[in-house]
């Protein structure tokens, strides 16, 4: 079994991943203003307390939530983005490592 890395198409998929987090970063900004502009729609009465309580909740949790996946999928775009580098920095070493066995070998 041949195992064949093709560090052009890791560093494609990095920046696509870097490009989705800085998507995810605006949408979610967007998402967050317009949630805001609501401002507090179920009054400030007992069960408006309690329905703003549990909205504040669920939402700090939610948005919680999105930051770390947020967080992840820029990693992960980084991460291919570096190992792609290392990839064409090993390729390069071995084809110039073998390069040089040919010259030393009179080829």
């Amino acid at each position: 079994m041949a195992l064949q890395i093709d560090p052009e198409g890791l560093s494609g998929s990095g920046r696509a991943l870097e490009g989705v987090a800085t998507r995810f970063t605006e949408a979610l900004a967007a998402f967050r203003a317009e949630l805001e502009s609501f401002g507090r729609p179920w009054g400030s009465d007992d069960i408006g307390s309690l329905i703003g309580a549990a909205h504040d909740e669920v939402s700090a949790f939610a948005f919680d939530c999105f930051d770390s996946a947020l967080q992840e999928i820029a990693a992960a775009g980084t991460d291919l983005t570096g190992m792609a580098t290392r990839y064409a920095q090993v390729e390069a070493a071995i084809t110039k490592g073998f390069d040089g066995l040919q010259q030393g070998l009179g080829g």
